[in-house]
């Protein structure tokens, strides 16, 4: 079952209960997710099962093939519902999946498969498969309207209960990322300076601490190296239109800078939490957890080996005619395999 347009909310809101598998995918990855999560939560309800949901990679299921149906067929340790949800971005899982939904056909019982996808053909096997199953919902997400983010800007900034000026709630929505997640994170650094402020936000207020998207993609880039995520960190490279190999470099050499400070600190006896919280510039609040956990991650050797890396890129970089990007492209991969 397909379904688009304003049928999408409805169904992400209230789902047909005789649904029991959704694929969800396209080139917009942030309302994919976001939809991934929604079904997620619907379809365990309000059961307390801390086992209730298993993630499935691409890896996990081409690995062991049985492994998806085995998940499925699970009962919860409490006896309420389960869920699967399956992050697939090639083929190598389409067999799995498809005998899974065959099994749903049947009438056999389990829990209700969640599909997260990339940027799939009509024509794919997967997208075919769930097209032409009862018990399954198919949706596409593509690039939004200007309309359609705005209107998601100003719900994350009323749930927040941010107020403006004039003129500058226009500002914020015009330099805002189109990444559903990039944005959500501005404005919630926005909202942690406006706290206690005790005035609306001002043009100044947003032109001030406002990142534009290019700089919101490489922290996202250089966090994801950090973590020894390479594909993630090239793929958000690749985001950035008329990328600076050379500022791209910085960036992570940055983020580099920073774990050596936060592990100096470390090797003199300090907790990676209070590290983290004694960096300047600050970390914001809700990265902290996961900067501490990247400090546990690079040891003074790896440091100076990624240092290493970036100084060299950066130098043949700055070669006449030499390819900056792929240049960039290649140190990320490089610095994020030393943890990988």
């Amino acid at each position: 079952m397909k379904i688009a347009g304003a049928q999408v909310r409805r169904f992400l809101e209230a789902p047909d209960k005789s649904t029991r598998a959704a694929l969800l995918y396209g080139p917009n990855e942030s309302l994919v997710h976001e939809a991934a999560q929604k079904l997620t939560r619907w379809a365990v309800g309000n059961s307390d099962d801390p086992y209730a949901i298993t993630k499935l990679g691409e890896d996990d299921i081409k690995k062991d093939v049985a492994r998806l149906g085995d998940a499925l067929a699970a009962q919860s340790l409490l006896g309420g519902p389960t869920v699967v949800w399956a992050r697939i971005s090639g083929k190598g899982a389409d067999d799995s999946i498809a005998a899974a939904l065959a099994a749903m056909e049947a009438g056999e019982p389990g829990g209700f498969l969640v599909v997260e996808a990339g940027d799939l053909a009509s024509s794919s096997g997967l997208v075919k498969a769930f097209t032409g199953a009862k018990s399954a919902a198919i949706i596409a997400f593509y690039e939004e309207t200007d309309a359609e983010r705005a209107r998601f800007a100003k719900t994350v900034t009323k749930e927040l209960g941010l107020e403006f000026e004039r003129e500058a709630e226009e500002e914020l929505l015009a330099a805002l990322p189109h990444d559903r997640g990039l944005a959500r994170q501005e404005v919630e650094k926005i909202a942690l300076y406006a706290s206690g402020l005790g005035r609306k936000l001002t043009t100044a207020d947003i032109s001030q601490l406002l990142t534009d998207e290019s700089e919101s993609a490489l922290d996202a880039a250089s966090y994801a190296a950090a973590q020894g995520g390479a594909n993630e960190a090239v793929e958000a490279l690749a985001r950035i239109d008329g990328l600076s190999g050379v500022s791209a470099l910085r960036a992570l050499l940055r983020r580099m800078q920073q774990l050596r400070d936060a592990r100096a600190m470390i090797d003199e006896g300090a907790s990676p939490a209070d590290a983290v919280a004694k960096l300047r510039p600050p970390v914001f609040w809700k990265e902290r957890d996961a900067v501490a956990a990247q400090t546990r991650m690079w040891n003074a050797k790896k440091l100076n080996a990624a240092f290493d890396i970036l100084w060299q890129a950066e130098l043949r970089s700055k070669v006449a005619g030499a390819p900056q990007a792929l240049i960039a492209a290649d140190a990320y991969r490089s610095v994020a395999k030393l943890v990988a």
